[in-house]
């Protein structure tokens, strides 16, 4: 989070950085730690299960090989995203970098976003935990439950393990993480050793074949898989050498995701061969435990289907606790309410923090059982829509922002990483901003007002933020001062 330094004054940002906000003692965690958070809340098994098979069927087999394209354009992005490590030291992330680049009212107003796109991704993916969870139960012991308890038995989870020390989330996202990442390992490998359905084929790699299907649609889709990467820097105040640290995450969260996913896409397209696209469309939920009932055997196809439960509630945990930091760092800068920095004496917890992110999330889960709505298509699908919008969207303003920071003073740092790279990412981070706008009609299945009110939620929020920060600036300037302050290491 945000430190609340005095303006100009070099002493009171060190005393800043020695404080760190979650839970855990500064220093404490490494880059193994921070990327475990990340590739947790991207869901490998949960995103493999559920979304993949919807790229799959609606955008082509070049699903595979996008992955490798976006993770050579987020990559690119990454040079100027953690050069700004080195000049703006405090763990804003994203609405920090948008304030020294752009100004503070911007930068606010990203963050007053940012708050609204974790807290609805981490209330989101409560709805597909708990439709895996039923069904899950169902399969094994032919009972029949509602999606409701189990929701809310996750809201429950992710309130407790919230006001914990957030060492003790590592080690709860880290083993889920491992285990599902191993499992799909498992699948892929079995797929190969089998020769697929029809031999092995690179053609999902074919840039014919990555360009040739709905690469809107495709684009949507793979770029969700690599949300929240950026959090790597909301952990700065509590890893060793934060500048190094942060950029092996952010490099290592990007790489691992990209090829990951992009090799299991490639490997369940193996696994049905020219029907994949068929069986994508035909049964998107059921694609992955077909493929590993087929190749490995029914068992496993049901360790996939527990295991995919815990995949979703790794990425609500991952999500909360994003939620929390940004909420946590808006409240040690004074741009809301300052009861949200509290911190637990004996944790060390942003509990206030957590707490009201897990309230938002009851009522939410309330409003989807009192109006009937449906927790996958309706709670995350639909409702993932800001999210899916503001993440890009964010990006590229912070691209834009990198470039404005150094181009008034380079501070010594190469035209590659502040200029050139940031440039290039600028370019394509716009053009997906564009693609997943002109394509939510076909993401959310539904057309209307509804595909451009769900995104001007975003507009909403980030007039709200710069709104109070022109407040602030006129009737409180010093705390305005405050708002991503950055300055020299």
């Amino acid at each position: 989070m945000t430190n609340m330094y005095s303006s100009g004054e070099s002493g009171a940002g060190t005393q800043g950085l020695t404080d760190a906000p979650a839970g855990a003692r500064a220093g404490r965690l490494g880059a193994k730690d921070v990327v475990f958070f990340v590739i947790a809340a991207a869901a490998p098994l949960g995103f493999a299960v559920g979304s993949t098979p919807l790229a799959i069927g609606r955008g082509g087999i070049g699903t595979a090989g996008m992955f490798l394209v976006v993770g050579v354009l987020l990559a690119i992005f990454a040079v100027g995203y953690t050069a700004m490590t080195r000049f703006v030291p405090n763990a804003g992330a994203l609405f920090s970098y948008i304030a020294a680049g752009l100004g503070r009212p911007l930068g606010l107003g990203t963050a007053f976003v940012a708050v609204l796109a974790y807290a609805i991704a981490a209330t989101g993916a409560i709805g597909p935990f708990a439709v895996f969870a039923s069904q899950a139960l169902a399969s094994m012991t032919g009972v029949q439950t509602s999606w409701v308890p189990w929701a809310f038995g996750a809201l429950a989870a992710m309130g407790v393990l919230g006001v914990l020390n957030v060492e003790l989330n590592i080690r709860v996202l880290g083993v889920i993480m491992v285990v599902e990442v191993v499992v799909l390992i498992v699948l892929s490998v079995a797929i190969v050793f089998a020769g697929g359905a029809e031999g092995l084929s690179l053609q999902p790699f074919r840039p014919d074949t990555v360009v040739g299907g709905e690469i809107g649609v495709v684009l949507l889709f793979v770029f969700a898989a690599f949300a929240g990467f950026e959090a790597t820097a909301l952990f700065r105040e509590e890893v060793r050498n934060p500048v190094a640290t942060v950029r092996k995450a952010t490099f290592a969260s990007i790489g691992l995701i990209a090829v990951f996913q992009a090799l299991v896409t490639w490997a369940i397209v193996q696994g049905f061969g020219s029907s994949a696209v068929a069986v994508a469309n035909e049964k998107p939920t059921e694609m992955f435990t077909m493929a590993a009932s087929q190749y490995v055997g029914t068992g496993f196809a049901d360790v996939i289907t527990l295991l995919v439960v815990g995949s979703w509630f790794a990425s609500i945990l991952a999500f909360h606790n994003a939620t929390a930091r940004y909420l946590y760092a808006l409240g040690r800068d004074r741009a809301i309410n300052p009861v949200f920095a509290k911190k637990s004496k004996r944790s060390g917890s942003v509990w206030v923090a957590s707490l009201a992110h897990t309230l938002f999330s009851a009522i939410v889960l309330l409003f989807c059982v009192w109006q009937g709505l449906d927790p996958y298509l309706d709670l995350f699908i639909v409702g993932s829509v800001p999210v899916a919008v503001s993440i890009p969207a964010m990006e590229l303003l912070t691209a834009i922002s990198i470039i404005a920071f150094f181009w008034r003073d380079s501070r010594g740092v190469s035209w590659w990483e502040g200029k050139v790279a940031p440039a290039i990412s600028a370019v394509a981070l716009a053009v997906f901003v564009y693609f997943v706008l002109s394509n939510l009609p076909m993401f959310t299945g539904r057309e209307g007002a509804i595909n451009w009110i769900l995104p001007s939620i975003n507009l909403v929020a980030l007039a709200l933020g710069i709104s109070r920060a022109l407040w602030m600036r006129r009737h409180r300037p010093a705390e305005y001062q405050l708002i991503g302050h950055w300055g020299e290491r």
